[in-house]
């Protein structure tokens, strides 16, 4: 497999890419130190004129060879990414398959094993028509103080409708199982930040921990202020996947982007 001048690393679907570590400010042109820090959150990555990364200590830079830039945390870089000339791609194919089937025979846990899966997320067009006109479905303020803002799981058979799709009781097809309650779970530390030309929601991660008894169908995630009355609490966006997940063989966590749920950016 060809490679571009100075890829360094086989990435996920085994891509070439240039991958540098973010440990200290230097480490990377266009890696500049938060001025307010939030968190352990210390800079942020100016991919393009709008496109702008949050990142930590230890973190690595990539760029793809068509000139993409973006962040991948140490974490997942050390279970994803490959030194060049370290270990074929066709051999690390055929050692994670080699481990599945062990994993298989002799009843291991494959809750370890990396799953890559791509997503998009949408906004629900009333969250966004609220936030001027005042209407009812308002998600108002998103810092924690105020509003409980939630994310609930649905299979596939959930037909988003961003146009029509106002409050929480418009969405259907909810998963059950055990560890995951109705109406979903809470986002906790909501923040809503405010840097150079840029407004972060965020907040940490949602998990839902293994049961064999839990759910194996989930596919969209819903982000939705939480009222008791389903049909007083505003949506906000959703998250679906390209593949049905679960919590049945291992905890299911949404990870949100290191940039935060949902940024708006001016220039």
């Amino acid at each position: 497999m060809e490679t571009f001048d100075g890829a360094t690393h086989w990435g996920p679907n085994d891509e070439p890419v240039k991958a540098v570590q973010w440990k200290r400010d230097g480490d990377h042109p266009l890696v500049d130190r938060y001025p307010i820090e939030k968190r352990d959150w210390k800079g942020i990555l100016r991919a393009d004129h709008k496109l702008k990364f949050a990142l930590k200590f230890g973190d690595w830079v990539c760029e793809n060879e068509k000139g993409r830039l973006y962040v991948v945390s140490r974490d997942s870089f050390d279970l994803n990414y490959r030194q060049i000339g370290a270990v074929s791609p066709m051999l690390s194919v055929i050692i994670t398959l080699l481990a599945v089937v062990y994993a298989l025979i002799f009843g291991l846990d494959t809750g370890g094993l990396p799953l890559f899966l791509g997503v998009t997320h949408l906004m629900y067009y009333s969250a966004l028509l609220a936030q001027w006109n005042g209407t009812a479905n308002a998600v108002f303020d998103l810092d924690e103080a105020v509003d409980d803002m939630r994310v609930s799981a649905h299979t596939n058979t959930y037909a988003i409708s961003q146009d029509t799709h106002n409050f929480w009781d418009d969405t259907t097809n909810e998963v059950t199982g055990t560890n995951y309650t109705t109406g979903g779970d809470q986002i906790d530390t909501q923040a809503l930040t405010r840097s150079t030309n840029t407004v972060t929601f965020d907040g940490v991660d949602v998990a839902w921990l293994q049961s064999g008894t839990g759910f194996s169908t989930a596919r969209k995630f819903v982000v939705y202020r939480y009222n008791a009355v389903a049909g007083s609490a505003p949506l906000f966006s959703v998250v679906t996947a390209d593949a049905d997940v679960g919590n049945v063989t291992g905890d299911l966590t949404v990870a949100w982007n290191a940039s935060g749920i949902a940024t708006w950016t001016t220039t």
